[in-house]
């Protein structure tokens, strides 16, 4: 007996039985059949799976299973071609896969455990089936690692605040670099250190690697450069770093050897892990097929200061040609060194966060808006304000209302005053694109804005001045006195130069007030006078 059926044969778990019918026809159109094509069965002859299977204690023994067509023919599981079970055993790791969402490798071993020729099924087809070793705390892995010594090896280990040695699974793991496909680990700066001194050879099969920080400052740092993976993985595709503090040119030299990179998310960073925009382009010119970019910096992350400042941003610009979603959380400042020095033509999602900012100034950002297709003539937009911040939507549609590109900006921090005077000057430098935007929408917000503060109405008409193409305006409750005190407030001469193509106007819940009421009515009764109809709804 081989050391894997030796390993196999002295575990003894028990399993609970299943009751649910598996449709072969539904089989033959899920799986992936490159191994071995299903052998074509009765027309509607299904194969049941009852109380009467189960996964007995020693894998000696297994119940008949009955094999039921339209003709009542019976033939034992035993009789069951080796194929057809193939054909059941991925139908079953598809079905594990989507419960677990990907989030670990399927329980294989419960079908390996059944009987010998299940076994023996499992073990010939290991790419078929996505067989996969995972490490983690526990019970000694080693015996296993050994047993299958061809098996990818997916580690997990979520770890804790308390500066612990990494386990010794996880660290027997990281001693089959060859053979680690998958990542997923929990750090506080100690462990960090002594996980990369576990990694310092190439990783050649790594795919995916997640690390977060468990400090509880949220931060943790590797104390001296390593050589983390030995500089090479050239399978990457997925690299997640939360708070994860290495030497950037320590990254980006992994980076750089991760042709196949798709997913590059960077969050939490605060001052000692802090890069600069010209080391972020450089890092990403060579990574043609990333296709998700997140960089999110800590809302203390500090400035840098002026003798720190970058270089006069540079003509020639790199490009990524794959990616389509973007998110960046921090200051305005920095995505303007970003976007001035690299483009994202295929960008379809842009999600922007800027951190405790009044003052904005964003032209890079603008042109580089300008020169992505699905982002550059929005048709509709949405604002948001909130306690906490001002969010402001950009969407182009295309036919049939089809979502073709969004663009989601948010304000964080100050009160609303604060929010409408940085979402106007947005809407100021934007306003070259805005020309096509037909619908204007102020949306609802869970709570009510810090203080019930009353905007000056000069502030809302400066808002809509850059939309001189809006069809529809829709207010919703709680700003609809401040909208409408500041139309209804317009001279003769000026009403016509507000919102000059709008259409239709909903200010929800205006005729619950008076005053409100007659103010929305004298805007409208002045665009009258100048042959402009307006419909006033809410």
């Amino acid at each position: 007996m081989n050391a894997m059926s030796s390993y196999l044969g002295n575990l003894h778990p028990a399993y609970p039985p299943f009751s649910s019918p598996v449709d072969v026809g539904a089989i033959r159109q899920s799986s992936i059949s490159w191994v071995t094509p299903i052998v074509e069965l009765s027309e509607g002859q299904t194969i049941e799976r009852t109380q009467n299977v189960l996964f007995p204690y020693n894998g000696a023994s297994q119940s008949e299973q009955p094999i039921r067509s339209k003709n009542h023919r019976r033939a034992t599981i035993d009789n069951v071609p080796e194929e057809i079970l193939l054909e059941i055993f991925d139908f079953y790791r598809l079905d594990a896969v989507v419960r677990s969402r990907g989030g670990r490798p399927w329980k294989w071993h419960r079908l390996a455990h059944v009987c010998q020729r299940w076994r023996r099924v499992v073990a010939v087809s290991p790419r078929r089936l996505g067989l996969q070793i995972l490490c983690k705390s526990g019970a000694p892995v080693e015996p296993i690692l050994d047993s299958w010594p061809t098996l990818p090896i997916v580690v997990r280990y979520k770890g804790s605040r308390k500066s612990k040695p990494l386990p010794d699974n996880i660290v027997a793991a990281f001693h089959y670099p060859d053979r680690v496909c998958d990542i997923d680990i929990g750090v506080t700066s100690s462990v960090l250190e002594s996980m990369i001194e576990a990694t310092q050879r190439p990783f050649p099969s790594l795919e995916r690697v997640r690390i977060t920080s468990n400090d509880p400052a949220g931060q943790s740092v590797l104390p001296s450069p390593g050589n983390f993976m030995g500089g090479s993985a050239p399978r990457l595709r997925d690299v997640y770093l939360d708070g994860v503090v290495f030497p950037f040119p320590e990254l980006r030299r992994l980076l750089l050897s991760a042709d196949n990179l798709v997913e590059l998310r960077i969050c939490n960073i605060k001052d000692a892990g802090y890069f600069s925009p010209d080391a972020l382009v450089t890092a990403l010119s060579a990574l043609t097929r990333l296709r998700r970019l997140e960089v999110h910096f800590h809302r203390s992350t500090s400035l840098p200061t002026p003798s720190d400042a970058d270089p006069p941003f540079s003509l020639e610009r790199a490009a990524l040609p794959s990616l389509t979603f973007l998110a960046f959380h921090g200051i305005s400042k920095y995505l303007e060194g970003v976007v001035a020095r690299i483009d994202f033509p295929s960008l379809t999602f842009v999600i922007i966060r800027f951190l405790n900012e009044f003052i904005f100034e964003i032209p890079q950002l603008c042109r580089f808006i300008g020169r992505v297709d699905a982002l550059k003539s929005p048709n509709e937009v949405i604002v948001k304000p909130s306690q906490d911040n001002a969010s402001i939507t950009f969407t182009q549609r295309g036919e049939r209302r089809r979502n073709l590109g969004e663009l989601f900006l948010v304000i964080s921090g100050g009160p609303l005053d604060w929010q409408q005077s940085s979402t106007t000057q947005i809407f100021t430098q934007l306003s070259p694109l805005l020309s096509n935007v037909k619908i204007l929408t102020f949306g609802k917000y869970p709570s009510s804005p810090a203080g019930e503060e009353e905007l000056d109405p000069i502030q809302w008409l400066e808002l809509f001045r850059p939309f001189r193409s809006v069809w529809n305006v829709r207010v919703t409750e709680k700003i609809v006195p401040d909208v409408a005190l500041a139309l209804g407030g317009l001279s003769d001469d000026e009403a016509p130069g507000v919102l000059p193509a709008l259409l239709t106007l909903i200010l929800e819940g205006h005729r619950d007030y008076p005053f409100i009421q007659e103010a929305a009515e004298r805007f409208v009764a002045q665009r009258q006078l100048s042959g402009r109809h307006i419909d006033l709804l809410g």
